[in-house]
């Protein structure tokens, strides 16, 4: 039996169960967005969610940049500047992942290649400022759904530039499980 996703209501099912998302468990822990303006927060949130699209068709070649507008195209030219400085070949993109074991899933960003250190890594593509705390344990947990310990990254993009930030705190994993047992007991999953 498969993975579902249903992308209207972000819910992701196995063998007829609801699971948790990785990025549903750790939104109590996001950084200060409990002071923001929610219309804010939506728009940012719906902006964000529009340059990880436009990311993915231009992984995988289907991305049709006239269709693009300025704003978009700018984040677009931070990721393009982050292949070609850092030579990260992208494998994959946008994969769904599932740990059977302790019961969520997500999707990953990316998963790649940096060819001179011949080595996989995940990388997580956000936007903003300033890299969150959570996308440590979110990486961690991907990691562990995928049953591989590779090296992690945030990418953080803003217009036409970037910041590659290694993610190696070994607690990610830890933080991840603890904030899964807190969603379970919250929710009453």
């Amino acid at each position: 039996m498969t993975l579902e996703f249903l992308s209207a209501s972000h819910e992701y099912r196995f063998q007829g169960r609801k699971l948790p998302s990785v990025t549903t468990v750790l939104r109590p822990y996001y950084d200060g967005l409990e002071h923001m303006d929610p219309d804010k927060l939506a728009m940012l949130a719906l902006f964000g969610t529009h340059v990880h699209q436009t990311c993915h068709l231009f992984n995988i070649g289907m991305l049709d940049r006239d269709s693009l507008t300025p704003a978009i195209d700018s984040y677009l030219a931070g990721w393009e500047k982050c292949l070609d400085e850092s030579g990260l070949v992208v494998l994959e993109s946008e994969t769904r992942v599932l740990n059977e074991e302790l019961g969520y899933a997500g999707t990953l960003d990316v998963i790649g290649m940096f060819p001179k250190q011949k080595r996989e890594v995940v990388i997580d593509i956000k936007t903003g400022t300033y890299v969150p705390r959570t996308v440590g344990p979110q990486t961690a947990a991907y990691n562990a759904a995928r049953g591989k310990r590779v090296a992690r990254y945030c990418c953080l993009l803003q217009p036409n530039a970037y910041k590659l930030v290694p993610l190696d705190d070994p607690r990610d994993f830890d933080i991840f499980k603890a904030a899964l047992t807190l969603h379970r007991w919250s929710t009453g999953e």
